[in-house]
């Protein structure tokens, strides 16, 4: 090793730059690549003009088309501004203007509607029905071509709306009234600008409300100014025209109106967005979403041109102003991919640089030589650079070369590969452990043998940062070569003392002096100390970094000796490979502490949302907390077994976690089920008892019984007969609404004798005087308003179903058979029905069907929420395990329908311990808890009808798991003798 730190003597070592006639080779690459460099510039300038041109043809082209499209559209405006539109004042008169209206609309095939608006609110639309779309959405008749919508005053000044259809002839085919039809043409941008100008206006690009298409309306007022007559004009053409250009493949061109609305694009359906009423609007060029196009539009003047950088391309980019009507400009905004428009450029500098290898090929023999001195010990170091990227360092690096350069670089590239050698030997020690206190001990263990020391130990800070604490100690038995771990009955440092000192600012140091036996102790050095002549000792303290390079803690490395011995000096290699090795050390302790506080935070979370899910119901009680304690005992039996079924079950260190957490989180979904569904009591409970409205129903009858009664006697009838009936009266409301209220409560059967019981008293009527529509929320008045308000008073029947109590499926509701989950769920016919005979009517417990789907939705939710979450790949099994506890082993349960072959063994366990923890928790405040004998009983039939898994059944009760968890969990009176025999006996069917 000496003699590589040292120059060869061999021979003469030269400087590199004697190599220099390879200068001659670069000096040629240089001259090409100048020339090179000068034609590719000039063929760009070439094609940025060309580029310019084209640009300003295209503008110059959708001008044109814009006036090919405005120029006849303003003379038909013209024309009909003075045509009898503006002295007609009844639509009749309107009306006989259709043939002129026909011809005008028959010869401009981009009018997409013509519509005359009168200063008092009154309005006609002619509208060409060209296309089916727009005939569907206004109900055209078969040989409609023409709606004609207007709006008018009858005698009294109420607006009218009718749709009147024609066809080709012009032949009125039906007219209709529209209550709902609204508009009042003042109102809108067209009618208010041509009203405050004398010419002719068009407004905004914007999507016509009927046809759904991207156009413009030109309006003016007549000479008189008695009307304003508009067209829609429909810009496609235009669309069409702007998707037919394409400078380069990747080119993007688009229009922008004043306003930053995109008119026209090539991908026409990315150029509208729905509104939340339903209706479209053109989108911005924001919301386009191509960002090229927006850098483009940041260029301030028209005519600008730039370049930018946009998602790692190069684009050149400009904008310019196409002038429609009057001040309307609209901006084209063009941006070209400058790899697509320099292509051509880049192939003549191409063969540009195929002459200059052959130049090259040419001055090659001249460099020859020059190589050959270097070749063989580059050569020669590249195989060992190659060898420590391969982390191979066992051997030597030697090499022999005249150049100086070359000779240094070994001698750098050898003491490198010692370096590296020992390093990774302690960078393999601190990758191979995955706990924190072995790895501490790997650490100390390495660094012991690296600095050649007797012993040391490692502390680490508490969590107030004023006291090292000691993790490990170890010391070197050098009689018989090995490490031996020490006792940790050590005191804490201060991080204020002596070594804390070093800790603090960060540097390794040396105390060398003789200690007394108290500090011997509280360091955990005495067993170190074999006589008592011998503790004057050296300690050399190394602090531990974490990543923002604040201390963790500190290594004590300890060398003993004897007065005889010399100081102990580490050398400055030794002290930067101490602090490299210090370095990795704390940040791999600190990874393990990360990780572990990672773990513990994700525990506690899961169990937080545990405990959330228990705490927001009392039906729930300690559900979530239950199942997964005896989910574990299960899985622990199955593991213990040693012969049956689960011989060969197993579970290592992240299936445990996996089980862990898919069983505190089997329920998760439970946070989606709407709270008044779970603890619903009673048939018609919803956020309250709908049992109180009814009540008060029947109060309602009972006093028009009374006002019967004193009404019929202030008529001269007879008191006693009347108070007979009266009395009769309130009887039979008594006794039918003790049966109403019997029903509401619910039961295992509702016979249909009952069912139709309650239909009939629905039938009874109360009068309503005050409106159902007031005070209420946003959807509920929504569902009410699906049908017309009645005329007040109205008598209503006393129970009913009625259509505002129906809430229908939305489509984030409806989950598809090809759904990615594997979902096989029968969808109720309705999200809810609330319907007050429907509820009543139900014929066991107190759950509609829809309302059952939402409970079992829970599941669902569960599996949806947890395959959304991107857990590591050892607990990819998490969904699997918490989504499968409502399955049976005959593929009849949900939400999957999966066999027993179908699921994990640890699934089928949690289904077992579901079932057992829902039989036998005593914190549901709506049934009894079971005891023992009959929740196992339940069981065995669950398992003879292939419900529950029989094996894991049969171990579950051969274990004794079921007495472990009722010691446990279950109330002294629930835990009896169940007959296990009989459970064991009984076989699953066939």
């Amino acid at each position: 090793m000496p003699a590589l730190e040292k120059r060869s003597k061999s021979g003469l070592e030269l400087p590199l730059h004697i190599l220099a006639t390879l200068g001659v080779t670069l000096l040629l690459v240089l001259v090409v690549a100048i020339f090179a460099w000068q034609t590719y510039r000039g063929a760009q300038d070439i094609l940025l003009q060309t580029t310019t041109e084209t640009t300003r043809y295209i503008r110059d082209t959708l001008s044109e088309k814009v006036q090919r499209i405005l120029s006849p559209a303003r003379n038909q405006i013209t024309l009909l501004a003075h045509s009898g539109f503006s002295s007609a004042s009844t639509l009749a008169e309107r009306l006989q203007q259709l043939p002129l209206v026909m011809d005008a609309l028959n010869q401009n095939p981009i009018t997409d509607a013509l519509y005359i608006g009168y200063p008092n609110g009154e309005f006609i639309l002619f509208r060409p029905l060209r296309d089916d779309r727009v005939r569907k959405a206004v109900e055209a008749p078969a040989k409609a071509v023409l709606l004609v919508q207007s709006i008018s005053q009858d005698v009294v000044g109420t607006m009218i709306g009718e749709y009147r259809y024609y066809d080709a002839d012009g032949k009125l085919l039906d007219a209709r009234f529209m209550p709902r039809y609204r508009f009042d043409p003042r109102t809108r941008p067209w009618f208010q600008m041509a009203t405050a100008q004398n010419n002719a206006v068009l407004t905004e690009p914007y999507i016509f409300f009927t046809t759904q298409s991207v156009g413009a309306t030109l309006a003016s007022r007549s000479a008189d100014g008695a009307v304003i007559v508009a067209l829609d004009l429909t810009l496609e053409s235009i669309a069409a025209e702007l998707r037919s250009i394409r400078i380069t493949p990747s080119s993007e061109l688009a229009l922008i109106g004043g306003s930053g609305q995109v008119v026209a694009y090539r991908d026409s359906a990315r150029m509208t967005a729905a509104r939340p009423d339903g209706s479209l609007r053109l989108v911005s060029l924001e919301e386009l979403n191509v960002p090229v196009l927006a850098q483009a539009a940041q260029l301030n003047e028209a005519g600008a041109r730039n370049t930018a950088v946009v998602e790692g391309r190069q684009w050149q980019l400009s904008r310019t102003s196409i002038t429609i009507e009057g001040k309307n400009t609209v901006s084209m905004l063009v941006a070209i991919p400058e790899d697509e428009l320099f292509a051509g450029a880049r192939q003549i500098v191409e063969s540009q640089v195929t002459i200059a290898f052959l130049i090259l090929l040419v001055a090659l023999p001249f460099g020859w030589f020059g190589s050959r001195l270097l070749a063989k010990p580059l050569t020669r170091l590249a195989r060992e650079t190659a060898a420590i990227a391969a982390f191979d360092f066992e051997k030597d690096v030697k090499v022999k070369t005249p150049i100086t350069e070359v000779g240094d670089l070994g001698r750098s590239l050898h003491r490198m590969k010692v370096t590296l050698r020992k390093f990774m030997d302690i960078g393999h020690a601190l990758s191979a452990e995955r706990d924190l206190r072995p790895l501490l001990d790997l650490v100390l263990r390495e660094t012991i043998d690296l600095v050649e020391s007797d012993g040391g130990a490692i502390y680490l800070l508490d969590e107030s940062g004023g006291y090292l604490q000691p993790e490990i100690v170890r010391w070197h038995h050098t009689r018989v070569g090995e490490h031996i771990a020490g006792s940790l009955n050590l005191s804490a440092v201060d991080i204020k003392g002596e070594i804390g000192a070093f800790v603090r600012e960060g540097r390794i140091g040396l105390i060398e002096r003789r200690l007394e036996y108290s500090e011997l102790d509280q360091l955990g050095l005495r067993e170190m100390v074999e006589a008592e002549d011998a503790y004057r000792i050296a300690l050399l303290i190394v602090p531990l970094f974490n990543r923002k390079q604040e201390p963790i803690g500190a290594q004590i490395l300890v060398r003993t000796r004897n007065q005889a011995d010399g100081a102990w000096s580490p050398s400055t290699r030794l002290i930067e490979l101490m602090r490299a090795v210090s370095s990795s050390a704390g940040i791999a302790i600190e990874n393990k502490q990360l990780l572990q506080a990672q773990k513990d935070l994700m525990d506690a979370l899961i169990k937080l949302i545990a405990g959330a899910i228990d705490a927001k119901s009392s039906y729930t009680g300690g559900h979530c907390a239950r199942v997964p304690a005896l989910t574990k005992m299960l899985a622990e039996a199955a593991c213990a077994q040693t012969s049956g079924p689960f011989a060969d079950f197993s579970l290592n260190a992240e299936e445990w976690e996996a089980v862990e957490i898919g069983s505190w989180l089997h329920d998760c979904g439970k946070v989606t089920t709407p709270e008044y569904v779970v603890d619903k009591a009673t048939k018609l409970e919803t956020i309250y008892d709908c049992i109180h409205e009814i009540r008060m129903r029947f109060e309602i009858l009972k006093r028009d019984a009374e006002i019967d009664f004193w009404q019929q006697l202030l008529a001269g009838g007879d008191e006693a007969s009347l108070r007979r009936e009266l009395e009769t009266r309130h009887r039979e409301l008594d006794e039918e609404f003790a049966f109403v209220a019997s029903c509401n409560e619910g039961g295992e059967f509702m016979d249909p004798a009952k069912i139709a019981r309650i239909k009939q008293i629905g039938t009874r009527r109360w009068r309503r005087t005050l409106s159902n529509r007031l005070g209420l929320s946003y959807e509920e008045k929504k569902r009410m308003d699906r049908t017309p308000e009645p005329p007040l008073p109205i008598d209503e029947p006393l129970l009913a179903d009625r259509d505002d109590h129906i809430m229908p499926l939305e489509k984030r509701d409806i989950i598809a058979p090809d759904n990615p989950w594997g979902f096989q769920l029968k969808l109720p016919r309705y999200k809810m029905n609330l319907g007050e005979i429907y509820n009543l009517s139900i014929g066991r417990g107190t759950l509609t069907e829809e309302e059952r789907y939402r409970i079992n939705d829970h599941i669902s939710q569960t599996i949806i929420m947890l395959e959304s979450l991107p857990f590591p790949k050892h607990l990819k099994a998490v969904p699997e395990i918490a989504g499968g506890h409502h399955e049976k082993m005959d593929g009849t349960g949900y939400p999957k329908h999966l066999k027993r072959a179908d699921m994990s063994p640890v699934a089928r366990m949690m289904a077992i311990a579901d079932v057992f923890e829902a039989l036998t928790a005593a914190d549901r405040p709506y049934k009894k808890a079971k005891k023992l004998s009959e929740a196992i009983k339940i069981m065995a039939f669950m398992k003879k009808d292939n419900h529950l898994d029989p094996d894991l059944l049969d171990l579950f009760l051969q274990s004794g798991v079921w007495r472990q968890y009722a010691e446990a969990f279950l109330q002294p009176d629930q835990i009896d003798e169940p007959d296990i025999d009989f459970v064991l006996k009984m076989r699953p069917a066939a």
